[in-house]
């Protein structure tokens, strides 16, 4: 069911008071624009109406709206108090307003209360729409009694984001091993330099990545050449039995099917994919697959509306004594059901399918089901497997690796990077036993169930954690306060410890998992970003840590060093270590739309004019292509380099000559 799109009017927005309005008010056309464009740019559309909340907090289609984008981006919990909020202050604004607690509700597991709120919802209907949506909302209301049930008894299971060098702050999905386990193909929908995004959900096409695992680590993720990635859509989704043909779907607005790339081992670089094999398509389109270990079956999802049990099903074709594949079968309706299947995957000794499912108990989006392999080649009855590993959000490609140890599978957990990440689950067996591996923590039991996701259970050591609380405003002197989004991270790793949004008041209160040297990072609509290091490494955590942070607006001409950029020496590339502080860049500039801005080069006097003229420009051409990679656009940046002619320190020391060395970017328009 589509969100509404209920229109902020201007003078209902204007409060009477002028300051801020204009500000407040170009806020909410961009975001506007973001949020009409679909869920790929809500999180920006998101930080623009916090931007406008500042102004008004009591404008009712605008905390609708916040509701929404908070629903389907980082925080659930946020979602209901907008919501609330907005049916507080006008009851009859949209017809889905029940609708959308009751989904807030649910994918926080408050089963009760999201109940409620369907039938809440049910009420508002037509006679006509009521009998539409009618299964829908049974369906719902079933997810709700099916998570209840199954939050009750929390499987005993380690959830473990593989971290940022598989994902991103966008989906990742789909994982598929390579042959003996040497690397990870997966699909990503982050940005490239080429990036466009779909007209379906306004989230960028896809792409196939790998990761080569090594000394029990993956790699960082590297996206692969043509003739693999197009422009289009090009997911992985599974890989032959031999381990040398990968099997791409690949598609646009009107589905897409399954094609085979075969990798030449002796040349290192693929064919060219080409259609895998005509039984296998359909106007519908084709997408998740895979083989049995004998490569004998093939089994694939399917939206063939003559083989259709309803939506999308899991399909099977086996090979004949010759050789050639046979008409494709509907597994049936003990593994198909009228909602959509997904990610279907056979265990390596061939005993056990696993895939994602919209029917069966699932207790909300796709969950993932085990299937056993009977005597008579068969299926058993599905079995849901369980919370914490299945959530009411969606679940769903589940793999495991060739040997067996650990499973893989694509899921939307609070703490992730973002959006849909990879996660690998290690299974810790029944309570009273101890199936630890030897590399593995030392980890209780889950405990009583809490709302919200469970993807952790507690560690067996004392709590070091501790709370910061403050606020965020403008200025020591005028001290306004500002909604921003503050990221804590840990400074040695660079890794995400902890996200949270300051409310209209500037407020803020974050709970830190340990006593230690964090980088926090601010970002605000109309501000510059702020970054800097918060040293609690000295903090007890028997008692709240007060701070506040102020942050500078965004003018025309403001200019910032870019610090902690560093390059080859004489030359124009880039070193990994900088790519963090360009990353703080590249959220600025997605959370401010229309800026434009000038990244100048500088050097220190040493060596000819004309050489450092050259090289100055060419790094800060390098710190553009760097930015645009990652799906900025290409005008709202020029690059320009101006040698050692506008020297912020003596060249007379090395120290000087050192601070002359750097780039820096200047606000040209807003």
């Amino acid at each position: 069911m589509a969100q509404a799109n209920p229109k902020i009017r201007k003078n209902d927005f204007r409060t009477g008071i002028e300051a801020g309005f204009k500000e407040a008010w170009e806020s909410i056309r961009e975001a506007d624009k973001q949020y009409r464009e679909g869920v790929g740019t809500y999180a920006l559309a998101r930080d623009h109406y916090l931007f406008a909340h500042q102004y008004n907090g009591e404008n009712p289609a605008l905390n609708y709206k916040l509701g929404v984008c908070y629903l389907y981006t980082d925080d659930k919990y946020k979602a209901i108090e907008f919501f609330k909020k907005a049916y507080e202050q006008d009851s009859l604004l949209t017809k889905d307003m029940h609708f959308q607690l009751a989904r807030s509700y649910q994918l926080v597991l408050e089963f009760d209360l999201a109940m409620d709120h369907y039938r809440h919802h049910a009420l508002t209907l037509s006679k006509k729409e009521a009998q539409d949506y009618a299964p829908l909302m049974d369906k719902y209301i079933q997810e709700c009694r099916h998570g209840k049930y199954l939050s009750r008894e929390p499987v005993r299971v380690i959830l473990r984001n593989l971290g940022e060098n598989v994902n991103s702050r966008f989906d990742d999905y789909n994982p598929v091993f390579a042959s003996g386990d040497s690397a990870l193909f997966f699909t990503s929908r982050r940005p490239f330099a080429k990036s466009k995004r779909n007209p379906l959900d306004n989230k960028y096409n896809e792409d196939i990545y790998l990761s080569r695992f090594k000394d029990q680590q993956f790699g960082p993720a590297e996206r692969l050449p043509g003739p693999i990635n197009t422009e289009r859509n090009d997911a992985v989704v599974g890989i032959s039995t031999e381990g040398n043909t990968l099997l791409i779907y690949r598609g646009h607005i009107d589905g897409g099917e399954i094609q085979g790339a075969k990798y030449l081992a002796k040349k290192q670089k693929w064919r060219k994919p080409k259609r895998f094999n005509s039984r296998f398509a359909s106007k519908e389109g084709e997408s998740s697959a895979c083989f049995s270990p004998d490569g004998m079956e093939f089994y694939y999802v399917s939206r063939a509306s003559k083989l259709s049990q309803g939506g999308k099903d899991i399909l099977v074709s086996r090979k004949n004594s010759r050789g050639k594949w046979m008409k494709p079968e509907n597994l049936g309706p003990v593994i198909n059901t009228p909602w959509d299947e997904e990610g279907v995957f056979i265990t390596p000794d061939g005993e056990k399918l696993f895939f994602a499912s919209q029917g069966h108990n699932s207790m909300g989006g796709f969950d993932i089901f085990r299937s056993d392999k009977k005597e008579d080649g068969s299926w058993s009855k599905p079995v849901n497997l369980g919370y914490p590993i299945n959530s009411p959000d969606d679940e769903i490609f589940y793999v495991t690796d060739q040997e067996g140890r650990y499973a893989y599978y694509s899921a939307t957990r609070d703490g992730g990077w973002g959006a849909r990440d990879i996660y690998r689950l290690v299974y810790l067996g029944s309570e009273k036993q101890l199936l630890f591996k030897t590399d593995e923590q030392l980890l209780a039991g889950p405990g009583p169930v809490k709302s919200g996701f469970l993807t952790m259970p507690e560690s067996l050591q004392l709590d070091t954690s501790l709370v910061v609380e403050g606020r965020v405003l403008f200025s020591p002197e005028e001290r306004k306060p500002v909604v921003a989004k503050m990221e804590f991270f840990e400074a040695g790793t660079g890794n995400r410890k902890a996200f949270v949004v300051s409310d209209s008041s500037g407020r803020f209160s974050v709970h830190l998992p340990d006593a230690m040297v964090y980088a926090i990072e601010i970002n605000s609509p109309g501000y510059m970003y702020f970054l800097d290091i918060l040293d609690l490494s000295r903090e007890s955590g028997d008692e709240k840590v007060a701070k506040d942070f102020f942050l500078e607006k965004v003018e025309v001409g403001t200019k910032v060093v870019l610090n902690n950029i560093y390059f080859e020496t004489g030359k124009a590339i880039l070193r990994p270590v900088s790519h963090q502080a360009l990353d703080q860049v590249q959220r600025f500039l997605e959370n401010n739309p229309g800026m434009k801005l000038e990244i100048s080069g500088h050097t220190d006097n040493t060596g000819s004019l004309r050489i450092n003229q050259r090289l100055s420009r060419d790094r800060a051409r390098a710190v553009v292509d760097y930015l645009v990679e990652r799906g900025i656009a290409e005008d709202m940046l020029v690059y320009q380099g101006y040698a050692d002619t506008q020297p912020v320190a003596t060249n007379d020391t090395a120290e000087g000559r050192e601070q002359n060395r750097r780039v820096e970017f200047k606000v040209l328009s807003k």
